[in-house]
């Protein structure tokens, strides 16, 4: 059974979080949309060939949709659906048979002050044994893609 849909996961296998300096004024949605606007091509060839492999196995898929560029819950934004929009963050997950996941977008002043930071923070709930198999097969592209995303949206 899926967990309902929802912000909390209740508990977690795996969670990572990056920070990358932003411009100033940047909100949560301007962060947001710097990530998922504009992904690196790689990844989206990436997750087409993902796709294709674990279709067989009854796993979500990516929706083709036209691009929506609203920032509100229920809106698809690639893999992720849209769960909460604050000011200082944007919430998106999706939940399937073999894991769950959380994806946040925050932002926040620098520790020394200097600034304003994005932070992206995974988190992952495997829900079945092939989860973790699964998680640890992309979890390298996993930190590849969030890595690129990040550099992106910095410069």
């Amino acid at each position: 059974m899926l967990p309902a849909a929802g912000a909390s996961l209740g508990s977690y296998d795996h969670v990572d979080a990056v920070a990358v300096d932003l411009p100033p004024g940047t909100d949560a949605e301007g962060f947001t949309r710097l990530l998922l606007s504009r992904p690196p091509r790689w990844a989206g060839r990436l997750m087409a060939v993902r796709d294709r492999l674990v279709a067989p196995f009854g796993l979500r898929v990516r929706e083709r949709t036209a691009r929506d560029t609203r920032i509100e819950p229920g809106v698809r934004k690639g893999p992720f659906t849209v769960l909460e929009v604050r000011e200082d963050e944007i919430l998106c997950g999706d939940d399937d048979k073999h894991l769950s996941f959380r994806a946040s977008f925050a932002v926040r002043p620098q520790p020394d002050g200097s600034g304003w930071e994005g932070v992206c923070t995974t988190v992952v709930r495997f829900n079945k044994p092939v989860g973790r198999l699964y998680f640890r097969l992309i979890e390298p592209f996993h930190h590849l893609i969030v890595a690129s995303m990040l550099s992106r949206a910095a410069s």
